[in-house]
């Protein structure tokens, strides 16, 4: 297994656990956790001690609504008699504004105060207003404070500041982790729900296709160190780790990639998107050298990504970690015992191996192509890559690590 890089061990001598929808993410103390836009059933956004301008975010959204009052025609005033008009919802302080952008449905505007904070949801529907209304009193009702340490152990969706309760027929949420110690990477996560159906043409393969016939000189010079399949816990997807050449106004960089398409109509194994950058500033990605070296990016990379899990449930844990139970490389080991991955390309003497408890799981060694001085000498290349360990077996004593495992 290729040593963690000696720059990257401090950080995670220790971590904290971040909570973001239904998993979480182990993350260095140091790091910074900037929440992107979220959707709980629609757009919501967190306003941390202002509760009390309530009244004023609602009084500038109004302003706001009257001027799309000279779009509406005779026919939609009378079909749209709520237009800039306020009522109270089910949440004591609860507001609620009517507006119309497109003159077909209401646009509805929810203003609530929990604690010290106070939220704003908007549902742009073409939905009667009376469910639409029902779908805005429900979030309101239910939505309750979440300190930044805390994790819930019970069913439902972690946003900024906050913790709603399933089940939720729409969620989206995204989360960017900056680290401290090197401040041009950025690392990103975003789940969102899919409905009914997954989303075609949207998988990382078919855009790096498109790349690759659009991109001319500049994309043949790309240097990848990983692309194709990977799977991180539940989500079966592709990756592609490269290093992009410096363009006109940027610098050399790193950009990885990580998408799964997930199951439809499924919170636990919604779409995943993840993306790690270096050389980045708050304008743009490759505007300055970047910090880490291409071993440092990767290797930062799977700890990370084999970090993230499903939030436990319930609160109590099992007194051993189930057969057959997933940890990708990078990730910590749950319990004791013989692990085995059965990638393709995997050295057959490598498929199974013995990890303690708190360990990192390790890489595999896979076999490369020969290129035709190895052919000749019979050599085969191997590489070190990332994959998905199983449970195959216990151990039958306690292990304690760093002890034989001969």
């Amino acid at each position: 297994m290729t040593a963690f890089p000696a720059r990257l061990q401090p950080l995670f001598n220790e971590t904290k656990t971040v909570c973001f929808s239904h998993f979480t993410v182990d993350v260095p103390p140091s790091a910074t956790i900037v929440y992107g836009p979220a959707s709980i059933e629609a757009p919501i956004e967190y306003y941390p001690g202002e509760a009390d301008k309530l009244e004023k975010h609602v009084a500038e959204r109004l302003l706001e609504i009257e001027k799309d009052r000279e779009f509406l025609a005779q026919e939609d005033v009378v079909s749209h008699p709520l237009f800039g008009k306020v009522i109270d919802g089910n949440r004591p302080g609860n507001k609620i504004a009517f507006g119309s952008k497109n003159q077909v449905g209401y646009d509805l505007y929810s203003f609530f105060a929990v604690g010290d904070s106070l939220f704003i949801q908007t549902l742009y529907s073409v939905l009667e207003h009376e469910e639409a209304i029902a779908i805005l009193n429900s979030v309101a009702h239910r939505l309750r404070l979440r300190a930044d340490n805390e994790i819930p152990h019970e069913a439902g969706s972690c946003i900024d500041g906050a913790f709603v309760p399933s089940p939720l027929q729409y969620e989206k949420v995204a989360i960017g982790i900056r680290l401290k110690e090197f401040p041009d990477v950025h690392f990103s996560v975003e789940v969102h729900k899919n409905q009914n159906r997954i989303p075609q043409f949207s998988d990382l393969e078919t855009r790096l296709k498109g790349a690759e016939r659009d991109g001319g000189n500049w994309y043949s010079r790309v240097k990848f160190f990983r692309r194709g399949s990977r799977q991180i816990g539940d989500w079966k997807g592709s990756e592609a780790l490269a290093l992009k050449p410096a363009q006109e106004d940027g610098k050399e960089a790193h950009e990885f990639h990580f998408i799964s398409l997930g199951a439809p109509n499924d919170p636990l194994q919604p779409q995943l998107d993840i993306q790690l950058d270096t050389g980045a500033n708050e304008r743009q990605m490759g505007a300055v050298k970047p910090s880490l070296t291409d071993e440092e990016a990767v290797a930062l990379w799977d700890k990370l990504t084999g970090s993230i899990r499903l939030r436990p449930i319930g609160g109590k844990k099992t007194s051993k970690t189930p057969l057959t139970s997933a940890v990708a490389t990078g990730g910590i080991c749950p319990e004791s015992g013989w692990w085995q991955c059965d990638d393709d390309g995997v050295i057959e003497g490598d498929r199974r191996k013995r990890v303690v408890v708190g360990e990192v799981m390790p890489h595999a060694t896979k076999l490369g192509e020969q290129g035709l001085w190895q052919k000749l000498k019979g050599n085969r290349p191997t590489y070190q890559a990332a994959t998905v360990w199983k449970l195959a077996e216990y151990d039958e004593a306690p292990v304690l690590p760093g002890s034989d495992r001969a």
